[in-house]
């Protein structure tokens, strides 16, 4: 079979809807004709049966062809193939029979309309059991399944397969195996199809399940493919997650590693309480949480489809009733409520009362009081309370006694008396007290890494950074020579400015905690302004972000590449031409791009920069060659490749970028066309060569984030 037969048999699921609709048009015609016999509708009955009866011919034909790839059922795609004859020579001889083209077509002509017409409706109904199951007319939804105990679920089970059958077997089952691949159950997913097994256990991130999920939406290999509902961020990560638990088949939940890493998605899978599944309320409308959030709370869906909220309004400072105003209308949605190291106190007690589905409550670290306590016998079904670190007393705990569904409490650093706990406990066997600090509701005894916020990694003139930590009293001790901070390194200041290109390396101290590990950034300084930026060539897709813009804007990309910040091209190299106000002095450009080979995506393998004047005539003033990847690798790296070269005045500053085009061999689709990713085109001058001064500080101010 050529290339040109294949393609056009791709077009079958085009063309085939054609002759039923012409067909249909000519037989309701014929039929109005009988009813409505003053009326002339012959010449159109005429043409709908010529063009009903040449698109059947047509469709036949690349039907047959399209067989020829495999991957259906057999018998239904006998049935297919020859019901689809069928309805073409019943057709050929009912325009012929419309003809008067003999007698004997003439006096066939009333039964030839019926025999046509089963015939074609025959023939869609198989066509249709190949593409979307023989059960495709009544098929039910398939309720989400959810379990008592999710610890104990087997993950393929209740999640993995779930997950195929919604997404993915439409195209890969007994009776449509494309690719030779069937995941309707666990010999098809173990079999894999025509391109290989679908695992890799010892680097299960080059899985070809997973690459192909990954891959931009416009490569064909991407799966589902463009125009099927395609997987969920959660699904995803559950796929992840599984596999990168070998794909076990049997495992169940409590057995796989990383819980914590699916602990939210897995949530949804976890039968709720009776009370919770009575409500029977509407999923969250996504509009309303959008709204919510507009006016500034923090807010989420507990689960995808889920009808209710989770709201967050930890370490806010100006908590008011004003605060929960905008929830009113849905105080019976919200089923947690993290009020955690904010000012919240007794005085705004009183706005829990109206939560009456409230679940978990979190009021460690706040002003709450026995007096403040007294207002949780208004929620019923309150079952996790956290109130560490805050003033509770024993006398507190007799209105917390009085809940009826509650299951676990945590008083770890509150003056609670030992005897007045252990009489506590007594009366309340069936709640579990957290008296020392958890490691998965405090934190590990190691600090979390210190965050180091400033608006953009990238910057013209200067820019500030902050260092911010999760606990109270910590100190945050930095570097930006290059080498990693210790002891001896210097407080963090409040404000550090930053005036030229470097990577701050900063880590969290305090006593009794173990230190944090080191984070570190990276900001660098666009010396010189570019005017704008204009694109040689454009870049493939969906890929296009803001244009040639997008390479001035110092708005950086992310490991997300369909975040929408990057431009990509796929198998083919990059131009810009980068305008500066005024002819300036130039030695230096820094190209900043993508690596994340699971999705072909590859640094660049050189680049050439020129010169001008006039935007005309250009002239090379530098080069670079970058190696290649020459071992298998999986991690997403943003990295900036620098091109210096001696000072030239210009105006204009054309970069092409040149792509590896290809795959490597050890890529699992060796020599397919790979992609460059680019976000940000930087211009410098002989006086912002990169170094290390330029940094100040407000170091009167000590740190204690």
């Amino acid at each position: 079979m050529d290339v040109l037969s294949i393609n056009l048999a791709r077009l079958h699921p085009l063309i085939v809807h054609l002759p039923i609709g012409f067909l249909l048009l000519g037989m309701l015609m014929e039929g109005l004709q009988r009813r409505q016999k003053h009326n002339n509708y012959q010449p159109a009955i005429g043409l709908s049966l010529l063009l009903g009866t040449l698109a059947s011919i047509v469709a036949a034909a690349t039907g047959w062809w399209l067989a020829e790839e495999g991957g259906y059922e057999e018998n239904l795609l006998q049935y297919h193939r020859w019901l689809g004859i069928a309805t073409t020579i019943s057709a050929l001889l009912l325009y012929l029979g419309h003809l008067e083209y003999t007698r004997l077509l003439t006096k066939l002509y009333p039964y030839l309309l019926w025999v046509c017409g089963v015939a074609l409706f025959a023939a869609g109904h198989f066509g249709g059991a190949m593409t979307h199951g023989t059960d495709y007319l009544f098929e039910k939804p398939a309720a989400p399944q959810t379990v008592e105990n999710i610890e104990e679920a087997v993950v393929y089970d209740l999640i993995i397969q779930p997950i195929m059958d919604q997404k993915c077997t439409g195209c890969h089952k007994p009776s449509k195996s494309k690719g030779g691949l069937i995941l309707t159950d666990q010999a098809g997913l173990m079999a894999g199809g025509d391109s290989g097994p679908l695992f890799n256990t010892a680097v299960p991130a080059q899985s070809l399940l997973l690459e192909r999920v990954h891959l931009p939406m416009e490569v064909e290999e991407h799966m589902p493919p463009e125009g099927k509902p395609q997987l969920s961020a959660g699904e995803i990560q559950l796929l992840e997650w599984w596999m990168g638990n070998g794909a076990c088949f049997d495992c169940k939940v409590e057995d796989m590693e990383d819980r914590a890493a699916v602990a939210t998605l897995l949530e949804a899978y976890q039968a709720p309480a009776d009370h919770w599944a009575k409500l029977d309320l509407p999923p969250m409308p996504l509009e309303t949480v959008q709204q919510l959030k507009a006016q500034g709370l923090r807010v989420a869906v507990a689960a995808e489809e889920s009808p209710f909220l989770l709201v967050d309004m930890a370490r806010d400072t100006a908590i008011s009733t004003r605060s929960f105003a905008p929830l009113r209308k849905y105080t019976d949605r919200v089923i947690e409520l993290h009020c955690g190291h904010s000012n919240f106190s007794d005085e705004l007690s009183g706005q829990l009362a109206d939560f009456t589905n409230l679940k978990k409550l979190q009021l460690q670290g706040t002003r709450i009081t026995d007096a403040g306590l007294g207002f949780l016998a208004e929620l019923p079904h309150l079952q996790v309370l956290n109130l560490y670190g805050t003033a509770v007393t024993d006398a507190g705990l007799k209105a917390i006694g009085q809940l009826p569904e509650l299951k676990q409490v945590y008083l770890w650093q509150t003056a609670v008396s030992d005897a007045g706990l252990t009489k506590w406990k007594e009366a309340n066997p069936q709640v579990a007290v957290q008296q020392e600090a958890d490691r998965e509701v405090f934190g590990t005894a190691a600090l979390n890494p210190p965050l180091l916020e400033a608006a953009s990694t990238l910057f013209h003139d200067s820019i500030v950074v902050r260092a911010i930590s999760n606990f109270k009293g910590v100190e945050v001790r930095y570097t930006i020579d290059g080498t990693p901070p210790g002891q001896d390194s210097p407080l963090f200041p409040d404000s550090l400015i930053l005036r030229k290109t470097a990577e701050v390396q900063a880590f969290a101290v305090k006593s009794g905690w173990n230190d944090s590990e080191v984070s570190s950034a990276r900001f660098v300084k666009a010396g010189l302004r570019a005017k704008a930026g204009r694109l040689l060539n454009p870049p493939s897709g969906k890929f296009q972000a803001q244009g040639g813009a997008s390479l001035v804007d110092l708005q950086k990309g992310t490991a997300v590449f369909t975040a929408g910040n990057w431009l990509g091209y796929e198998g083919e190299h990059m131009g810009a031409v980068m305008e500066l106000p005024e002819l300036t002095a130039v030695n230096e450009v820094t190209i900043s791009a993508l690596s994340r080979p699971a999705s072909w995506i590859f640094f660049p393998k050189s680049a050439v920069v020129s010169v001008s004047a006039d935007g005309q005539q250009f002239r090379e003033v530098g080069r670079a060659d970058w190696p290649t990847i020459d071992k298998e690798v999986v991690e997403t790296e943003l990295k900036y490749f620098p091109i210096a070269f001696d000072p030239v005045e210009a105006r204009y500053v054309k970069v092409e970028v040149r792509s590896p085009l290809r795959n490597p061999d050890w890529h699992p689709n060796p020599g397919g066309k790979s992609w460059i990713f680019l976000d940000e085109i930087l211009l410098s001058g002989p006086e912002e060569a990169f170094d290390h001064g330029g940094i100040s500080a407000s170091n009167n101010l000590k740190t204690t984030k």
